[in-house]
């Protein structure tokens, strides 16, 4: 005789012994964690329910199609197009693509090497990913009709620190120590103020620094670097016997900087050279105009220096002009506090971003050194100028400013025991005086 057993119990009481034996089909249309089944009833089966009584299905994911994933490299003089062609991109979708994603990548001016990650679904391209930045994604994927996400992948917080012994310049050997441009850049322009990098550093002097980073934590294989180098926290040159330890300060509203551990700035109210790895070629004074021809006052400094090389500015600021400006060819002009603007000249470009109106920081790229306007050779011609007046760059007087004090002292002093906190930075500062 022939009958079926109905029990009642939660699945997840049943003993795995007696599960295994069941026909039991598993459903995930409430969710990847289904708890609920019913067993097909078979003559002799164990039929098992539970209080929710809802029907197990095949699972729907099991059948949805598959999708493989490639990472394609772009060649030399190879077009988007002509990459994902062999995968099924036409024309038509590639049109859709790069009105997708022109306001973030311009897919007709990638570079060689550009790295695209692709998913194909049953053979055929089914979504495009390229990276925008370090860590930033922007994804297209085709979902009845083509759908464009911006993400951005994992990122942990680190701290890097390069002890640099100085063999050739301060540049040199620090890129020669795989330090990132970027905080080279910072640590010139933090200690630009004290040392003349030309005439002033010499074999054997040693630069510390410590820096944040940014570290993927998630590999997609469209990056380029695995870090990324952020701001420079802790800086110290020993310089021919002298110590220059500095560090840096958020002071709120947006302004930070670089300060002494008894909270004298460390910056002079303008930079003493706008550019690096530069040679004065003419100072200030009446001299013969190489193109005019007669003497007349030379109002600044000209610096010569490759095309290309960039101008910081010189001190914190308001962009007053920036283009074209006659003979200057094209020049900057930067409004500075204490009635004082410097013009940077005869540049080749100006860089983005600058406009009048626009704050700039002491240090920030503002152009690129040229030979434009009313010039003979390349150079930048750099001028001062104190309530309309030009005066000479370099018998400029030192600007007093003031002090960190009260809370924002002792906002600074945190931030020192904060690094000093690093153990890896120990070695390097335990010679050095805290109050320099």
């Amino acid at each position: 005789m022939k009958y079926h057993l109905m029990i009642a119990i939660p699945v997840g009481m049943v003993l795995s012994t007696l599960v295994s034996e069941l026909p039991l089909q598993v459903s995930e249309q409430n969710g990847p964690a289904c708890t609920s089944a019913i067993a097909q009833a078979k003559p002799g089966a164990l039929q098992i329910t539970t209080d929710r009584n809802v029907t197990v299905q095949p699972s729907e994911r099991d059948s949805a199609p598959e999708v493989e994933y490639k990472i394609l490299t772009l060649a030399a003089g190879q077009s988007f197009i002509a990459l994902l062609k062999p995968f099924g991109l036409k024309e038509r979708q590639a049109l859709k693509l790069q009105q997708l994603m022109a306001p973030e990548i311009n897919l007709s001016q990638l570079p060689t090497g550009q790295k695209v990650k692709i998913g194909l679904t049953a053979g055929q391209l089914s979504s495009v990913t390229l990276a925008t930045g370090f860590a930033q994604r922007l994804g297209v994927s085709m979902e009845g009709e083509w759908q464009k996400r911006l993400y951005e992948l994992d990122t942990h917080s680190a701290q890097a620190i390069h002890d640099v012994a100085i063999t050739q310049s301060l540049y040199e050997s620090s890129v020669n120590d795989a330090v990132p441009l970027d905080v080279v850049n910072q640590a010139i322009t933090v200690f630009s103020h004290f040392v003349d990098f030309q005439r002033e550093i010499h074999h054997g002097d040693v630069l510390t620094l410590m820096f944040d980073k940014a570290v993927l934590v998630v590999k997609d294989g469209l990056h380029q670097k695995l870090e990324q180098p952020g701001q420079l926290r802790f800086a110290r040159l020993q310089n021919q016997g002298e110590d220059l330890t500095v560090y840096h300060h958020d002071e709120g509203n947006g302004l930070s900087g670089f300060y002494f551990a008894d909270g004298r700035p460390a910056q002079s109210f303008l930079l003493k050279t706008p550019l690096n790895g530069a040679r004065l070629s003419s100072k200030f004074g009446n001299r013969k105009h190489p193109i005019l021809g007669y003497t007349r006052l030379h109002a600044g400094l000209d610096f010569g220096a490759p095309v290309g090389t960039p101008i910081f500015a010189a001190g914190n600021g308001t962009i007053k002009k920036a283009g074209w400006g006659g003979s200057f060819g094209n020049r900057v002009v930067i409004r500075h506090a204490n009635g004082y603007d410097t013009l940077y000249a005869h540049l080749r470009g100006v860089a983005k971003g600058m406009k009048p109106g626009i704050r700039v920081k002491q240090g920030e790229v503002i152009g690129y050194l040229g030979n434009t306007g009313l010039s003979q050779a390349r150079h930048l011609h750099y001028e001062v100028h104190k309530n309309g007046k030009p005066i000479n760059p370099l018998s400029l007087r030192h600007v007093e400013q003031q002090r960190l004090r009260g809370d924002d002292l002792a906002r600074l002093q945190k931030a020192i025991a904060k690094v000093h906190q690093t153990p890896e930075l120990g070695q390097y500062v335990t010679n050095s005086s805290v109050t320099d």
